[in-house]
């Protein structure tokens, strides 16, 4: 069965295709400042309704053959307007049954436990429908609010992956974050 669409109690968290390219890209936009501070650097072309019709076909396509997730994060009372995201990538089959967990929300709509119901949600999803053991995610160690949502939905610090990242031109390290799922 393929969850396209997910809820929450107060969240829906779909699979888009490249018809929301606009609001995907008025997101992308609006908060390019904040999340420019813990991701790698974008091409110029990444804030286009063009590459975002592009990568939006190809998430949707992989999603269909489980190769990758993305949701898109929507409030109930507002379903039309995205206010994060959260993935899984990297899917690794038997023997690992491993993936990478990400996400990200919406500077507007931080520190109101969304993104702790969203990951919850995607490790429960990851679990049944990709039949994934372990979840994985790197998070820098300054994000503070980051590692509270990874340690709230059950995720155990193991490691450090040093110079992991290139962000802004410097190479950051990141803290490994794994959660196995029974």
């Amino acid at each position: 069965m393929m969850y396209k669409e997910l809820y929450t109690d107060r969240l829906i968290l779909r699979l888009l295709n490249k018809k929301w390219s606009e609001q995907v890209l008025e997101f992308l936009k609006e908060n390019r400042d904040d999340f420019s501070k813990y991701e790698a650097e974008k091409p110029s072309a990444y804030f286009t309704k063009f590459y975002q019709e592009y990568i939006l076909q190809n998430e949707y396509e992989a999603s269909m053959k489980k190769g990758y997730l993305r949701y898109y994060i929507f409030e109930k009372n507002e379903p039309d307007s995205i206010i994060g995201t959260v993935s899984v990538g990297q899917i690794k089959g038997s023997p690992y049954c491993s993936g990478i967990l990400g996400y990200k929300m919406a500077v507007r709509k931080k520190n109101l436990g969304y993104a702790t119901e969203a990951v919850n949600t995607i490790c429960q999803v990851a679990y049944e429908y990709l039949g994934l053991h372990r979840l994985e995610a790197f998070v820098q160690e300054e994000n503070y609010a980051s590692v509270r949502v990874l340690e709230k939905c059950g995720f155990l610090k193991e490691g450090l992956c040093r110079k992991n990242l290139c962000v802004n031109g410097v190479w950051t390290d990141h803290l490994l974050y794994g959660k196995v799922m029974e």
